[in-house]
């Protein structure tokens, strides 16, 4: 399948980045949410969220749950690359510091 941007939905105001300085960057950061019956390999391919390329950043969150018709899976992801041309890419949220 494909991306369906009406199961695509920000829910969460974007935020300014702090510098290691403590000040606000132009930078902003916000959180999605995603649902939708395509397998988690798919969704993580290079490309799948091309379409919906006007409403992303580089660094947004990204809470997808998938395979809804079948045994959901839920997993948490960010945004790596928004270019303007080329793929959009995500990558799986790290859960420790680094």
């Amino acid at each position: 399948m494909s991306l369906n941007k009406r199961s695509l939905s920000r829910v969460a105001q974007q935020v300014p980045v702090g510098s290691t300085g403590g000040a606000s960057q132009a930078q902003q950061v916000g959180l999605l949410v995603y649902g939708t019956d395509d397998a988690a390999a798919t969704v993580e391919a290079g490309g799948y969220f091309n379409n919906a390329r006007a409403v992303l950043r580089k660094g947004d969150i990204l809470l997808a749950t998938m395979v809804n018709s079948g045994t959901p899976v839920t997993k948490q992801y960010v945004f790596t690359a928004v270019p303007a041309t080329g793929n959009v890419t995500i990558a799986i949220q790290a859960t420790s510091a680094g």
